[in-house]
């Protein structure tokens, strides 16, 4: 079983970035993951490609969103040192694929994609399922753990015949109230 997932790209003339996946594809096939902060602030780049981004905005672009839930968010991260690591990621052939331009005391700023898309993945299934079942054989598809509850659950069975009998009653007492 496979399944399909649409993602955003971002394509420069010798890469694609993908920001869903955290993934850089190169002309040649090849893959580079990236980490999730890396992914993040290229990703604030691209989303503001051309424009020149003050530092204070991509870090909060960059690590405030993505952790604004999370009860301790007085984590720092080192923007510069994560801006070097981006950097060596992104040399494709001894010349930067995506280049970072730093403009003094104002920000960075990124080059405009050639083209912003979305892309069909395709993903396999993992061998790792939630719920199994030792019954069926291979040829036969395992059922998920819905049509588990559904067939096997007495609960369910009980339920299902209180919402019946809650039905025919609603029934009854409106067809006697109307009478």
């Amino acid at each position: 079983m496979t399944t399909k997932a649409l993602t955003r790209c971002y394509r420069f003339p010798s890469v694609d970035f993908e920001p869903d996946l955290r993934m850089l594809v190169w002309q040649d096939g090849s893959e580079t993951i990236l980490t999730v902060h890396e992914s993040r602030l290229l990703e604030a780049l691209c989303y503001c490609a051309g424009e020149v981004i003050n530092p204070q905005a991509l870090y909060d672009k960059t690590f405030i969103q993505i952790e604004a839930y999370e009860e301790n968010n007085h984590t720092h991260f080192d923007l510069n040192a994560l801006l070097v690591s981006l950097n060596h990621k992104l040399i494709y052939q001894g010349q930067p694929a995506i280049a970072i331009e730093i403009v003094a005391t104002h920000g960075f700023r990124v080059p405009l994609p050639n083209k912003t898309c979305r892309l069909v993945h395709t993903f396999k299934e993992s061998k790792f399922t939630q719920f199994t079942n030792d019954k069926t054989g291979k040829n036969e598809p395992s059922e998920s753990a819905a049509e588990h509850i559904v067939k096997h659950s007495i609960l369910h069975r009980i339920s299902v015949l209180l919402l019946a009998a809650a039905g025919v009653a609603l029934f009854f007492i409106a067809d006697n109230i109307l009478l």
